[in-house]
């Protein structure tokens, strides 16, 4: 990934916490996926996500990437 592709990812992940607190949950999850696509290993992202899905009612889901991105942090990813 080089400085474009990091920023771009930045981008998304910013858009869409600003989303998920205006409570366009909707289009913050599609900017969340956006972001992911480019960084899947970002463990922030993917916990936002998480919060913005919980937000959704969709609890299975979040715990699921809860549980993933507490693991990336803790194995140092």
């Amino acid at each position: 990934m080089d400085a474009m592709d990091l920023q771009r990812e930045r981008d998304f992940v910013e858009q869409a916490n600003l989303l998920d607190s205006q409570g366009q949950f909707e289009k913050a999850l599609a900017a969340y996926n956006n972001a992911l696509a480019i960084d899947p290993s970002d463990a922030d992202a993917i916990f936002a996500k998480a919060g913005t899905l919980e937000k959704l009612g969709n609890v299975m889901e979040a715990q699921k990437l809860y549980d993933a991105a507490v693991a990336m942090y803790t194995s140092g990813i």
